[in-house]
């Protein structure tokens, strides 16, 4: 086997690990998420892949994690140039610690790159109900390009839920 395949087959390996962790904290398992990350970390501790599933894993165990998971967001945008990801990464964990400002300086600078993220548009609007700041407008261009994201299903359904039950008391 040449050096290139190696490096694809170990990469491939690395990418299904982290999509195992990815699956294992939507599965609220977190304990599997850690078996997962424990076996990527065996192979190699600093791929950027190892790096995002042990600050993926950090943030959905919570408590005294979110700072490490912020540590790792922070190397990660020094190493690389900050993208979207790791930009919501870095405020998400701004919000767990209960630094919202911060979180909302983020997320403006994650929109500067892709105005249409998904996952920044909500994140802003959490943010900003949290700032108590209007948010209408993140949550109008969340609606617009991505009606089929989680939160604006979850809005959605509580809207209905609560125009039906106002009709009740008509």
């Amino acid at each position: 086997m040449d050096r290139v395949s190696l490096l694809c087959q170990l990469w491939i390996f690395g990418f299904r690990h982290a999509l195992n962790v990815q699956i294992f904290i939507k599965m609220h398992r977190s304990d599997y998420a850690e078996r997962q990350l424990r076996m990527m970390q065996q192979i190699d501790e600093d791929h950027t892949l190892t790096q995002l599933a042990n600050a993926w894993l950090d943030l959905a165990v919570g408590g005294s994690k979110i700072q490490e998971a912020h540590l790792i967001f922070q190397d990660l945008s020094e190493r690389y140039q900050s993208t979207s990801l790791l930009l919501n990464g870095k405020a998400v964990c701004c919000m767990h610690m209960g630094n919202f400002d911060e979180a909302e300086t983020l997320l403006v600078e994650a929109l500067n790159k892709d105005a249409r993220d998904p996952e920044t548009l909500a994140n802003l609007v959490v943010c900003c109900l949290h700032l108590g700041k209007p948010s209408s407008k993140s949550f109008s261009q969340l609606k617009l390009s991505h009606p089929d994201h989680v939160l604006v299903k979850r809005v959605t359904t509580a809207e209905e839920s609560f125009d039906r039950a106002l009709q009740s008391f008509s």
